[in-house]
């Protein structure tokens, strides 16, 4: 099978290179991946060197089990799927990929299957970020930045399905588009610093790293998630400067979550976003299309 492999730490190193297709455990499913995500965290963990050398990329795959192991009962044989593997292994740059159930749900009946590569990661850190870690009421004021990338899309639309009152930031050529999908305000951060003209904040949901910003507009007892994973954790003076509660997080694979998501897709209450879509030969293009970070929704390797 065809994978995309990490040689050494940098994007200059990672190779096409033909493995033999993965052999299953008792406890595991044989996957046919048709498409797979392109998360930031992707090529960040490749410049890093924070997933080691020598491994598969990725974690986010979309496909059709074609062989399951004697322990599977939650799925058979041509069941199209989703999910995001077990992060310690990663493994889903390839054409065939091996996965525990735990980390799978069924894909949406209305969505393809390379529409449906969008979700696992993307769709879990907003759900997370927003319920189980913000815990987002019903007419709570929620600021949500980078609120058109893969994973702002789906906490934007998550935040205004709880009923909050959201404001996006983002670019000024995306404020039809996040109008269209929920948002009530939209802010371009090119022309206006929102930390000068925002207050009295109930929730900020931040993928970009401002954490200072976003305590000046939160009011006393609001809350803040941060969701970049590779970088420093929030410096102990500036918590002890605002009176609010702030956390950054790693998401967790987890398929009941994800079922939850894949409900919310089928009643037409998410929309997915697609920006590009790349040949899984040129994932180290869509690597560094993906850093520039400045994709309208999610990026998708096609095998």
């Amino acid at each position: 099978m065809k994978a995309i492999v990490s040689t050494a730490k940098g994007l200059e190193n990672i190779e096409v290179q033909n493995l033999p297709i993965p052999l299953i455990k008792k406890n595991e499913v044989l996957i046919k991946v048709n498409a797979i995500g392109v998360n930031p965290v992707d090529w960040k963990g490749q410049e890093s060197g924070g997933f080691g050398n020598s491994y598969i990329l990725g974690t986010d795959i979309s496909g059709v089990i074609s062989k399951i192991g004697s322990e599977i009962t939650n799925f058979q044989v041509g069941d199209e799927v989703i999910g995001s593997l077990d992060w310690n292994k990663q493994g889903a740059y390839a054409e065939f990929v091996s996965s525990e159930q735990q980390f799978l749900t069924l894909k949406p009946k209305n969505l393809s299957l390379i529409e449906s590569a969008a979700i696992p990661m993307a769709g879990l850190t907003a759900w997370q970020g927003i319920f189980d870690i913000l815990k987002l009421k019903r007419n709570e004021k929620i600021v949500i930045q980078a609120a058109a990338g893969g994973v702002g899309l789906f906490a934007l639309q998550f935040a205004k399905w709880a009923g909050a009152y959201v404001i996006a930031i983002a670019s000024k050529k995306n404020e039809l588009f996040l109008k269209s999908l929920g948002a009530d305000m939209v802010i371009d951060y090119q022309t206006t610093d929102f930390s000068e003209v925002l207050e009295n904040i109930d929730a900020v949901f931040d993928s970009v790293e401002a954490p200072e910003k976003s305590f000046r507009i939160l009011k006393k007892g609001g809350k803040y998630v941060g969701i970049s994973s590779l970088s420093s954790p929030i410096p102990n003076e500036l918590l002890g400067k605002y009176d609010v509660t702030a956390s950054k997080f790693l998401f967790t694979s987890n398929s009941n979550q994800l079922e939850k998501i894949v409900s919310l897709i089928e009643q037409e209450k998410v929309t997915i976003v697609i920006d590009k879509t790349f040949p899984l030969d040129e994932a180290k293009r869509a690597l560094e299309y993906q850093k520039k970070g400045h994709s309208k929704g999610k990026n998708i390797l096609v095998t």
